[in-house]
């Protein structure tokens, strides 16, 4: 016997920007989500910090993200703060939003070019649990390229190097890769990442638009095996992606995470109609497909899903 369950739910966001011009900028973003009723205040304050331009470095200092690497979904290169798991609504505009407080220090070498450091605050008391990161960005032609390495203690510490690749084929192209190793500089199978993707958008007359999208994750040392796969260590995904734009106050979604080695797969499809100017109507369907030992099955906290909502941006 299946059960259906119904619920409402509300999320609030609000943005207070600081004008934009000057040296010194900031953000606030405050998000509170119903029916969760118990946020931390760590929780509700998803941004808040400032960049400050001095004449020879920028500055950024507070809680925000940093985009480290390449790719909507996978992105082997987010060595900060991970961008490896399925557990994520493909309703999002944003799939990876995560935040957390830091320093960092960008400093320009040219053009296109820059030496980047950044000071995570350790959770704890103790001032050897202080994760720091490194980041060195340049082009070489036609290619970005871009290399880095982070650490960071949560309950064991881990140095994350990894390197990124970015350029154009008539499409855009991203290639990443990194690795954890532990105190010992050893690792293990899973722990060794691989992502890359491919992303063009198509023009049509009247307005109308086509964006593709393609991207894949890999634990090449894992098991090629055709057998049940699991979120940690799953040795290949896949993230189609399709989004047509017949109009511009119209949007058509079709997202995609695809386990090839146990043939199990996510999808969602979506849609917003932008009534007039801030006020959407929302709907997206979302099911998985597969047994019970694979990755995306019936069982468990995984079923189909209606969602149906307005938004409303002021």
């Amino acid at each position: 016997t299946e059960t259906v369950h119904q619920r409402m739910g509300m999320d609030l966001k609000i943005s207070l920007p600081s004008p934009n011009s000057g040296n010194v900028r900031g953000e606030v973003v405050l998000k509170a989500s119903y029916p969760d009723t118990s946020p931390t205040l760590n929780d509700i304050i998803h941004k808040a910090y400032l960049r400050a331009r001095f004449p020879s470095f920028r500055l950024t200092a507070g809680k925000t993200r940093l985009s480290w690497g390449d790719g909507m979904l996978f992105n082997a290169g987010d060595v900060l703060y991970g961008s490896s798991s399925t557990s994520v609504s493909l309703t999002q505009a944003e799939l990876r939003d995560k935040t957390d407080w830091m320093a960092a220090l960008n400093y320009p070498l040219g053009f296109f070019s820059f030496f980047e450091a950044v000071l995570i605050p350790s959770t704890t008391t103790r001032v050897e649990d202080v994760g720091f990161g490194l980041r060195f960005y340049t082009n070489v032609g036609e290619t970005k390229v871009e290399a880095g390495y982070a650490t960071t203690d949560a309950g064991e510490r881990k140095h994350k190097p990894y390197v990124s690749l970015q350029g154009n084929i008539g499409a855009d192209w991203y290639l990443s890769s990194s690795v954890a190793l532990d105190h010992a500089f050893s690792t293990d199978a899973s722990s060794f990442l691989i992502s890359g993707g491919l992303f063009h958008s198509f023009y049509f007359s009247g307005d109308r638009t086509l964006a593709l999208r393609l991207e894949f994750l890999s634990r090449p040392l894992g098991s090629w095996a055709f057998k049940g796969q699991e979120d940690a260590t799953c040795t290949l995904l896949l993230y189609p992606e399709l989004v047509y734009t017949p109009t511009s106050s119209l949007s058509l979604s079709l997202r995609t995470i695809l386990s090839p080695l146990d043939l199990s797969m996510n999808t969602t499809v979506g849609a917003v109609w932008s009534v007039f100017e801030g006020f959407s109507l929302v709907g997206s369907l979302s099911a998985p497909f597969g047994q019970s030992s694979d990755l995306f099955n019936w069982e468990g906290d995984q079923m189909i899903a209606l969602g149906i909502g307005a938004s409303w941006i002021y």
